[in-house]
């Protein structure tokens, strides 16, 4: 069974005055490397919200990067003004039921994603799950997870957690439009934000894969910032030959 359709909004900044910094288009790649044929959508709706700071100068250059790297993959670029306004305007945006959240500096480790997209949306659907995360580290008690619970009766594994971030996730379009949105677009939006905030208004949600599950998704750390992401951004696109 092949998903019908599903929105991939991919969220960026100008980070860097150098566009070949730019990882959204590797982002992108590595979703339809992971989610391709039956795993993945009959349709992909791909935008790119891209706000231009701090390097106003080098919009049009990050954007020809992107539209470089994706090749005959159509994407629509959507100028905004930072990550909350971002967020919001894909909820907006999106017309499928579904749609994958990605910051640009992600990438998928397809091996360890062993379902397809439609087998998730439909456990999301019967389980009524509005937010799946593809965790960037094993699936244990650590950081902001105080609690992993995992779910049972599921066909396709998630844990139970506290929190919500802005990491990799699948989204359940018509909740976060009717309960989301209004949060992000109000005068408090930006206060209440993605993460710690917007937990303590609408609960938690979950991650894909057991306790104890390897990471299933890689930072390849676009504000180039941490030394040990830098080591496997640049072990990535090497394999890549980027």
């Amino acid at each position: 069974m092949t998903l019908a359709a599903i929105n991939l909004n991919v969220f960026s900044n100008v980070a860097s005055p150098d566009a070949r910094h730019c990882l959204a288009g590797e982002a992108i790649k590595s979703h339809f490397a992971c989610f391709d044929g039956a795993r993945g959508a009959l349709t992909t709706t791909v935008r790119v919200f891209l706000d231009p700071k701090p390097y106003r100068d080098n919009h049009a250059a990050w954007i020809a990067a992107i539209l470089d790297n994706v090749g005959s993959i159509p994407v629509e670029i959507v100028e905004t003004r930072g990550l909350i306004n971002s967020f919001a305007r894909s909820l907006e945006m999106s017309e499928h039921p579904y749609a994958m959240q990605l910051e640009h500096d992600f990438v998928f480790r397809r091996h360890l994603i062993t379902h397809s997209l439609a087998q998730i949306t439909d456990d999301m659907a019967q389980h009524r799950i509005n937010y799946v995360r593809f965790n960037k580290r094993r699936n244990l008690l650590k950081g902001y997870d105080f609690f992993l619970d995992e779910v049972p009766g599921t066909r396709v594994p998630f844990c139970r957690v506290n929190g919500r971030s802005n990491n990799p996730q699948i989204i359940d379009l018509a909740y976060y439009k009717r309960v989301v949105l209004p949060l992000l677009a109000s005068e408090r939006g930006e206060e209440i934000g993605l993460e710690g905030g917007l937990c303590q208004l609408v609960g938690g949600g979950h991650v894909y894969g057991p306790l104890g599950w390897p990471a299933t998704v890689q930072h390849l750390d676009g504000r180039r910032i941490r030394w040990w992401d830098g080591i496997a951004r640049q072990l990535y696109l090497t394999r890549r030959g980027s």
